[in-house]
This record gives C-alpha cells, structure tokens and sequence, in this order.
C-alpha cells in the first residue's frame, strides 16, 4: 500500500471513528431528552391525582363502575402518543383500566405494588411501545399507573438514526476523498525526491544533488541524501583515483618483465646473463604479486568482516617482532605496558606489520628497530637516514615514494594500507623524524578500553 492510500485509510478511519462516537452521544442525548420531557409529563400527571381520595380519583379517571374482578375490562387498541392510560390497582388484585383510548396496560410486579416513589419504567403492550410511571396515592389505598406512548419518540429516534447514519457515511467518504488530496499534496516532495533519487542512480551521476526545500522530514531526509552521495562521489573518486594510480605502478615491473622475456627469446645469452635475467623477472613477478595484494587489501578492505574483541597491542607487536625477526633476521626490541584497546585483531596485526616493515627497509643491517606501546600508542622507531620534511605530509598517500625510496623495493602503498586500518579504528596515524637524531618515528595511536593487562 503506497503511502498517499495509507495516509487516505488512517483519515478515513480517525474520521468513522469521531463520526461513530459523536452519532452514538448524539443519539442517546436525544433520547434521553426526548424521555426526559414525557417523565416530566407523567410525573405531572401523577401529581395531579397523587393525594386524590379513590372517589375523586375515579371522577378525575371518568371511572363510572369499578369491578375489581376483571383482570381485562377493555380490548386493546392503538395508542395516542397524546393521551394518556391509567390502570388502578387494588389491594386485593383487582385492577381497573381508563383513559382516553381502549388500552390495557400490563399488570405490574409485586415490587410496583408498593412503590415509595414514583416508579418509571418502558413496557411494550400489544405492540405498542410505552413509558409508564407507578404512584401509590391514598396513602397507598391504590396503586396507580399512568403510561404513555412512545410512538412518536421511538419515530423520531428512528429518523435521528438513519440521518446519523446516512451523514455517517457521507462524512466518512468525504473524509477519505480529502485525507486522498490531503495525502497527494503531502506526499509530493517525496515523488520528487524519488523522481532525484532515481534520475541520480540511473545516471551515475554522483556530484548531482537534491534540492532541499523547507524544514520538514522530507528536506531532512534529502538532506541525508545529500551526504550520501557525497561519500559516493568521494568513493568513486578514490575508486577511479586507485585505478588510475596501480595502473601507473602496474606498468613499471609490467615494463621490466616483459624486457626480460624478449632478451631471453631474441637473443643467445650466456649462463650467468640467463640466471641473472631470471633473478631479475622473478623479482618483478613477486613486485607484480606483492603490489597487486597491497591493491586488493586497499579496495575490498578483506578485514572487515572479523570480529571485534579486546586486543592486547604489546601480543600483537610481539607477534609481529617473531615474525621479522624469522624471516629477515632484524632485531626487533619491544616495550609494551598492556595497552588493550577495541578492534580486529589480524587487521591491527597487518598495521604493526607494514610500519615495522617499513622500518626494516630503510634501517642498516646491523641496526635494531624498537616499538613501543604506551596508551593505546604504537611507536615504530629505525635508524634510517629519516624524512624529507616537504615528504611528511603525504607519507600516507596511495603509491606515494619519496626520492629517496624509489630505489628500494615497495608499491607506495603500505602505510596508507596502515591509515586505512587505523580510520577504521576511530584512530590516528603520524609520522616524524626521531628528535634524538636519525632515523623516523612511524605510529599510531588506538582509544583505549578501561582494563588493562597487568
């Protein structure tokens, strides 16, 4: 169901419901006025005759003959909203009937027999619907009934019915017709912020925006599209941006292999230029396999589905010290004070690996690399010749090499690799060169949980 329908139905619903509640309140009120006013007519009828002694009662009745052992001494007949029909009842059961027409009115209970007060009650009598009050006048010498007809209040009351009924109707259409236009009228920034939404998606057209108009949830809601498609457009350009520059680095061990393989096939070289040309395609096919990982990890972001836990950073740099220290043989020192920190584990391990890795490339061979870890901080310190100063501020780029590092091995792409990781950890990266003298200090700095490990 679309929106304009549901907005339409719950009008229409809030309406029948108000329309129900005030037809039932208006038409009990009319009744009970329209009853209220033929019990204030009785009662006054009754007042009449309520300290009558029983001859002048009956002269009053136009009662003639009284024989109190007929129970029924008039056939019935049709009633007279106008008039009014007495029946006199005796001590010793005997009742008389009187009044402007042949009516009979029904013998009353033994609680009518000796009402305190006048009693009021609604009887139907031969099909005939009335209002009947109880006296006992005479100091209860007799018992007295006075009733009336209700034809005319119970036709009235019927018409009052279909007219709510039939106003009911036409109300609760009318509402949905409106609550319809109403909800055409509400709904249209929305079909123009669908007609946006899908011209921008048909399109690919990310740097388009969507007009933001008023202060409403739609313009909020736009607003909040606005921001979207400006991480898409951000995404896309780091996605173009990405290709373009692997590409470009793509191209250079791409370049040199293929030169290789075409001296081997064209020409007649010896055994030592043979190996020597293998040696070099072979590192360049391990160039082509190490960049195009580092390319992989960059785009797909491969840690981001592993679970979040608490990771103890001085067992990460640990690990990662054995594992540089096994397979290059350089001296790892760490220092750790337990720092634990919130985050992915095997992803903060591939942090510490790339900055320590990246120590090791430029530290001489005999010198040590020292991390340290100390409130959440990792600090990678070598021995290296350190940083260009117009280098620092884009140490962390994608496929950036200073000078100095295009003769060493490497895509350009293993720090950034490192501030990727980190941003996802709600951290910071930095880079500087070491206060004390050579060398460049490379880290990271992680928020830290509460505990940490003794």
């Amino acid at each position: 169901m679309t929106i304009r329908r549901r907005i339409a139905l719950v009008s229409a619903v809030a309406v029948a419901i108000t329309i129900v509640l005030i037809s039932i309140g208006t038409f009990l009120g009319a009744r009970r006025q329209i009853v209220s006013q033929i019990d204030e007519s009785l009662l006054a009828r009754a007042a009449v005759v309520d300290r009558l002694r029983p001859g002048a009662l009956f002269a009053v009745l136009g009662i003639e003959r009284v024989d109190v052992q007929r129970e029924r001494i008039v056939p019935p007949g049709v009633a007279d909203f106008d008039a009014s029909y007495y029946q006199v009842i005796f001590r010793n059961g005997g009742v008389v009937n009187a009044g402007a027409e042949d009516l009979v009115l029904p013998k009353p209970t033994r609680g009518d027999l000796n009402p305190d007060e006048p009693m009021l009650r609604s009887e139907w009598v031969d099909g005939v619907h009335l209002r009947i009050v109880t006296i006992r006048p005479n100091e209860g010498e007799v018992v007295l009934q006075i009733g009336r007809a209700l034809t005319e209040a119970d036709a009235a009351m019927a018409r009052l019915s279909v007219l709510l009924l039939v106003g009911g109707v036409v109300g609760i259409a009318l509402a949905a017709g409106f609550g319809l236009l109403v909800a055409s009228q509400a709904v249209k920034p929305i079909d123009s912020l669908a007609k946006a939404v899908g011209t921008i998606a048909e399109t690919q057209t990310f740097s388009e925006r969507v007009a933001v108009v008023g202060n409403d949830e739609v313009a909020e809601l736009s607003r909040e599209f606005n921001l979207l498609l400006d991480e898409l457009e951000s995404a896309k350009q780091e996605q173009v941006r990405l290709v373009r520059d692997a590409g470009h680095e793509l191209r250079t061990p791409l370049t040199a292999l293929r030169t290789n393989l075409e001296v081997l096939q064209r020409h007649e070289v010896g055994p030592e230029q043979h190996a020597r040309i293998l040696g070099a395609a072979h590192g360049e096919v391990e160039e082509l396999a190490s960049l195009v990982a580092e390319v992989v990890d960059l785009a797909t972001d491969r840690y981001e589905e592993e679970a979040v836990g608490s990771v103890d950073l001085g067992d990460v740099v640990e690990t990662v010290a054995a594992r540089i220290e096994k397979r290059r043989g350089r001296v790892v020192e760490v220092s750790s004070d337990g720092s634990i920190v919130t985050g992915k584990r095997q992803a903060l391990e591939r942090a510490v690996s790339n900055v320590v890795g990246n120590a090791d490339k430029f530290s001489p061979a005999q010198a040590a690399v020292s991390v340290d870890v100390a409130e959440g901080v990792v600090i990678v310190s070598d021995n290296g010749p350190g940083f260009d100063e117009q280098d620092l501020p884009y140490v962390f780029e994608r496929f950036y090499r200073s000078d100095t590092a295009r003769s060493q091995p490497g895509s350009g792409l293993g720090l950034s690799i490192v501030k990727q990781i980190v941003d996802d950890h709600n951290g910071e990266v930095f880079a500087r060169n070491r206060p004390t003298g050579s060398g460049a200090e490379v880290g990271f700095a992680i928020p830290m949980t509460v505990d940490r490990k003794p």
